[in-house]
């Protein structure tokens, strides 16, 4: 029945860290701390634990993010159908380039085996990963009809980094990869995206929250769509998708949870619950309830 758009199953057992109102630097500083003491047992755990959950709570269709792989056999077996991305990062040009090669291998290998359930690719941010990966990712994706989704547009931090190079992502990078120099490109998130080619390639946007009209319009554009996670942006004080300004440029949205890292369930009933207090009066009701059941937002 539900389309859960956006989750990181993997996560599952870091549950405990999921904050009631943290800025989304620190929030992603301290996560991937605690992601570093947890072993591969307790995530795999932790996976089958959340795709139970999903089942119990009339989830159909999921979009999941796998940094780790270690959702994708459990989800081809599931019974759900959707779409496992792949996820790939790497500020290092090199380093990320070489890890879109072995991820497009372990792509290659694992279509092979797809059921209901697709096998896709993640470029995960523009604060963590090069311009280069990004541009390659782009290419390859469009040539393969390879579905794909990029975290975009999420905070205030993201903004920053991108328009003045400066802020808690900026510093994070510096720890992670001192050797590369930065240089903003002075534009907004999504204008990112547009310049490097990405929007050509139709990926997933997961968040779109910082967002201006600007934005909208190239998004509506290219025709891309975008999940949000309201529960999740709000617990990170990322701010309100102009979810209203969205549909009313025709722009496919879809609607998920997030990790349990950033929201209290994966339940898309709470999701739906929340989008509905949070954009009161702005969009009906049944209309964000439509938002959940959009199978096809995910390529």
């Amino acid at each position: 029945m539900y389309t859960n758009a956006h989750t990181h199953l993997e996560l599952s057992a870091l549950a405990e860290v999921c904050p009631t109102g943290q800025e989304f630097g620190s929030w992603l500083q301290t996560m991937l701390a605690r992601r570093m003491q947890l072993d591969n047992a307790t995530l795999e755990r932790g996976i089958h634990k959340a795709i139970e959950q999903l089942q119990q709570n009339q989830t159909t269709t999921v979009g999941d993010i796998s940094a780790t792989r270690l959702s994708i056999e459990p989800l081809l077996s599931s019974g759900l159908a959707g779409v496992v991305y792949l996820e790939v990062l790497g500020f290092d040009p090199t380093v990320a380039l070489e890890r879109l090669s072995a991820a497009q291998r372990e792509i290659d290998t694992w279509r092979k085996r797809e059921t209901a359930m697709k096998i896709g690719l993640s470029i995960h941010a523009p604060y963590s990963c090069a311009p280069s990966l990004f541009e390659a990712a782009a290419r390859w994706c469009r040539a393969e009809a390879v579905p794909w989704a990029i975290h975009i547009a999420e905070s205030p931090a993201e903004v920053a980094f991108l328009q003045q190079g400066i802020g808690s992502l900026r510093e994070l990078n510096r720890r992670i990869t001192p050797h590369i120099e930065w240089q903003a490109p002075q534009c907004s998130p999504i204008a990112y995206l547009e310049r490097l080619g990405v929007l050509e390639a139709q990926p997933v946007l997961v968040h779109a929250v910082q967002v201006d009209a600007h934005d909208l319009a190239l998004i509506a554009q290219y025709d891309c769509a975008v999940v949000h996670c309201p529960r999740s942006n709000h617990n990170l004080l990322c701010g309100r998708m102009p979810l209203e300004q969205m549909l009313a440029q025709g722009i496919r949205v879809g609607l998920g949870t997030d990790s349990l890292t950033s929201a209290q369930s994966l339940d898309m009933r709470d999701e739906i619950s929340f989008a509905q207090q949070l954009h009161a009066y702005k969009v009906a009701p049944n209309i964000i309830e439509q938002l959940a059941t959009q199978p096809s937002i995910l390529g």
